[in-house]
């Protein structure tokens, strides 16, 4: 969760699910699933934090090209700031791609650390909660969530079959639809032909013209 924190696509909401169904399985335990969740969390949301608030926007900037954040999420994230205040970095938690970037800034702002941190504490301990025990409930109605997979996959399979073949059919009718560059071509060729016979000059000799000799 620490990449995530750092704004990394590495998305919480497949991660802690999947720990989730491993607590239902045994393998790990809840609370220290979600102290180690939560905890890589809050790194990684500090790294940004940092960023912000020793380097500055032009170093958010930088850091967010090698990461593919550009500077309109950055705004996003910046206007709820400047809506919410302090308590949007609790408030955006809960809000996918918000939640990493509230902290860029937070830091700009020169937000207290020691509130930045009580904030981010609790929102990513609820995030992380909530996430991890939907994965444990996943874990005990495993058999009726493949049973009802088995039944609905096969009609979400001929639909999206059936979306395709109507997706090309359109495609299809739409191209033909579409004038021939080729065909069009050749008609305008005839044209400039038949222009340049009819402004061409005529050196040939239309009239009969007199010869004299003088003797």
């Amino acid at each position: 969760m620490i990449l995530e924190g750092a704004t990394l696509p590495v998305p919480s909401e497949i991660i802690l699910p999947v720990t989730g169904f491993l607590v239902y399985n045994h393998t790990l335990e809840f609370w220290p699933a979600v102290a180690a969740a939560s905890l890589g969390g809050l790194l990684g949301t500090m790294i940004d934090f940092s960023i912000g608030y020793y380097l500055g926007r032009p170093a958010v900037l930088r850091y967010g090209r090698k990461i593919r954040l550009s500077e309109r999420h950055l705004m996003i994230a910046e206007g709820w700031f400047a809506k919410h205040g302090s308590a949007a970095v609790l408030l955006a938690r809960f809000v996918p791609l918000l939640r990493t970037l509230i902290a860029f800034p937070a830091g700009v702002a020169k937000m207290k650390i020691p509130k930045f941190l009580a904030f981010s504490t609790i929102g990513i301990v609820i995030w992380d909660i909530i996430l991890i025990y939907l994965g444990f409930l996943a874990g005990q109605n495993y058999s009726s969530i493949v049973g009802s997979l088995d039944a609905t996959l096969p009609i979400i399979g001929y639909a999206a079959l059936g979306g395709i073949v109507l997706a090309l059919l359109l495609l299809a009718r739409k191209n033909r639809g579409k004038p021939n560059p080729d065909s069009d071509t050749l008609p305008n060729l005839g044209m400039m032909m038949t222009r340049f016979e009819a402004d061409r000059p005529n050196y040939g000799i239309s009239q009969a013209c007199p010869v004299s000799y003088d003797n």
